[in-house]
């Protein structure tokens, strides 16, 4: 629940963060209900009213090119600084929210909370909370960015092969880097990062048929705790051919593309894969687990991960 539902910090001078009560409330109630664990991101409380939509509704009241720098920000995994709270909101005023404006709002809905050890005099810095409202930025982001786009929309990925639960994806990786090359040469999402990748081409598969698409997949791995895969791929799901398949993104900009760069990218992912894959989640199941390295949008290396 902690990565979940936990994060809120409403002060700089807090020692500890806080969960939203209402979320867990609402998940231990369903748990009493259900009697069988249930994870913790796929339940949220109705009366919090946190949604995606409501996220873009603020973007859309704000000056334009803001929009674009919240995302940017989230794509990049990085803080958001202001001076100061703005104290009088206007939510009916005829003029767009200024910078300072919208971060304030998303601080008061819960979208931000503050980032208490980067925050200093000089300026409050926010950041996203938990595991949820990050989905949340997700979702936005593919609404607003990735689902209007004709280059995003007339693209296809080949998922032949995943279809057939075969081990070789490399015509997988050909069709992810064509995709993503006209995604980001379009400027469809102009921040390139390992997030805006796997956000990408996680929204794009999850609108083909016969495939079962899920990313940050919470997974229960013995001895570590909860940990969250990349993208998780599940192909005839109920059936007695299920086959999963667990990818792990690592990205690196062109300028860093050297083959120790590759090398090092390529031991972190396989490494996070093999663990993952041995998660109490898969019990049973058929899992086949690969590493996928990106040099900007160019899938430069493919590895089958094997016990």
């Amino acid at each position: 629940m902690k990565p979940v539902y936990d994060g809120y910090c409403f002060s700089q001078e807090a020692e500890h963060t806080v969960f939203n009560s209402s979320m867990c409330l609402y998940y231990l109630r369903t748990i009493r209900r259900k009697q069988k664990f249930l994870a913790p991101e796929d339940y949220l409380d109705p009366a919090s009213d946190h949604d995606a939509s409501k996220l873009g509704q603020l973007f859309d009241i704000a000056d334009d090119g803001l929009a674009d720098e919240i995302i940017g920000n989230y794509l990049t995994n990085d803080l958001f600084f202001i001076k100061n709270l703005a104290q009088n909101i206007n939510l009916n005023k005829a003029a767009k929210y200024d910078r300072d404006q919208l971060l304030s709002m998303l601080y008061y809905m819960g979208y931000l909370t503050i980032d208490r050890e980067a925050s200093d005099n000089s300026a409050l810095a926010l950041k996203i909370p938990n595991l949820f409202m990050s989905r949340m930025f997700a979702q936005c982001t593919a609404d607003i960015r990735l689902s209007p786009s004709s280059v995003f929309n007339d693209s296809i990925l080949d998922i032949s092969a995943l279809q057939k639960t075969d081990d070789d994806l490399a015509p997988f990786a050909r069709s992810c880097t064509e995709f993503l090359s006209g995604i980001f040469t379009n400027q469809v999402l102009t921040h390139m990062s390992e997030m805006a990748l796997n956000l990408t081409l996680y929204t794009k598969l999850r609108a083909q048929s016969g495939i079962f698409v899920e990313m940050q997949k919470s997974l229960r791995i013995a001895g570590d705790g909860e940990k969250f895969a990349d993208l998780v791929i599940t192909v005839n799901k109920g059936k007695s051919s299920e086959c999963i398949y667990l990818i792990e993104f690592k990205y690196a900009a062109k300028v860093d593309a050297s083959e120790t760069k590759i090398q090092s990218l390529e031991k972190e992912a396989t490494a996070q894969a093999l663990k993952y894959k041995s998660a109490i989640d898969f019990s049973g199941k058929r899992v086949k687990a690969y590493s996928m390295i990106f040099i900007g949008s160019n899938c430069v290396r493919l590895t089958p991960v094997t016990s």
